[in-house]
């Protein structure tokens, strides 16, 4: 509605000036018969008419204008979601193609490994190798939820979050990878404990596990990465936080588009889709994500979630 204020405005506009002006020359502030030739002229009544009509035109003009804008933003918004069913169709399909053969290939690497006759370097490749699967494999998961996300689908609950930063914890924890690696959580227990959320628990796990799982990935051994979590009544804000390589402040502003990996990341494996899928979990349960990073010194990405009125809770 702001948008077309001017226009509504240069509509009324003539007719109002007609208006006062025919009021001001019936109150005899100036002349307001004017005679030509043989014919008199009653100038209120005429000035009054021809700003209504001037008016009455410049609305036709802009009812037609709101009516072309509002079809065309309607063809595009069509065109909009033909284009994403074309993708969800497309990414369904490439899910359902990849999905057979990577694990065939998969299978297929540990039946060589776990032969005796193989060289140092070729264990070394079969390494790198299963390394790639293993990437094709995530990335092609990581698509099937941005598929899943798109249609906007949640089963919507009640949500424990402390159980669900618990469970993310462990299952970071279970990854051969970061195996031994410590994760302090803090979790807020007084003046009373973190609250419920309303959402969907399986997506919120895996929200919040992909963030540990990036926290780790460019945190050193000896680094440190934290989950902290606090509840002020209307909204519970986490946060992880690691003391690792950090992300440069003119790549900040890039790290939730997808597939966009910066100058760091290229040394380190993943998809490119997983903060994306973050963002567009958080967004889906109504909250916001927000990063904060010096490079070289660490990350703090903190989640703000609305959460659930207590006696609902209950």
């Amino acid at each position: 509605m702001k948008r077309f204020l001017p226009s509504i405005l240069a509509a009324i506009a003539p007719g109002v000036v007609g208006l006062v002006w025919a009021m001001m020359l019936q109150a005899g502030w100036f002349p307001n018969m004017v005679f030509v030739g043989n014919y008199q002229f009653d100038l209120a009544a005429l000035v009054s008419r021809v700003g209504l009509l001037i008016s009455f035109l410049l609305a036709g003009v802009f009812v037609v204008g709101w009516q072309l804008d509002r079809l065309a933003r309607r063809e595009r918004e069509l065109e909009q979601r033909a284009q994403e069913g074309v993708n969800r169709r497309f990414l369904r399909r490439l899910d359902h193609e990849l999905k057979n053969p990577l694990t065939i290939i998969r299978l297929g690497i540990v039946n060589l490994a776990q032969s005796t006759n193989l060289s140092t370097d070729q264990s070394s490749t079969l390494d790198r190798i299963g390394q790639q699967v293993q990437r094709l494999q995530n990335l092609v998961e990581d698509l099937r939820w941005l598929t899943e996300l798109q249609e906007e689908r949640l089963e919507r609950t009640v949500v424990n979050l402390q159980e669900v930063l618990d469970e993310s914890v462990e299952l970071v924890k279970a990854i051969p990878s970061w195996s031994g690696r410590t994760i302090d959580l803090s979790v807020q227990e007084a003046p009373w404990p973190l609250g419920a959320v309303r959402g969907d628990r399986d997506l919120l796990i895996l929200a919040f596990r992909n963030l540990l799982d990036n926290a780790l990935k460019y945190t050193p051994e000896e680094g440190q990465v934290q989950v902290r979590a606090t509840d002020d009544g209307s909204i519970a804000e986490i946060e992880v936080a690691d003391t690792g390589s950090g992300i440069p402040e003119d790549e900040l502003p890039h790290i939730f588009e997808e597939l966009y990996r910066g100058r760091q990341a290229k040394r380190v494996e993943g998809s490119g889709l997983g903060l994306t899928l973050v963002q567009r979990i958080v967004k889906l349960h109504g909250g916001d994500i927000l990063v904060r990073s010096r490079d070289q010194q660490g990350t703090v990405i903190t989640v703000r979630l609305p959460v659930v009125q207590r006696d609902v809770a209950g």
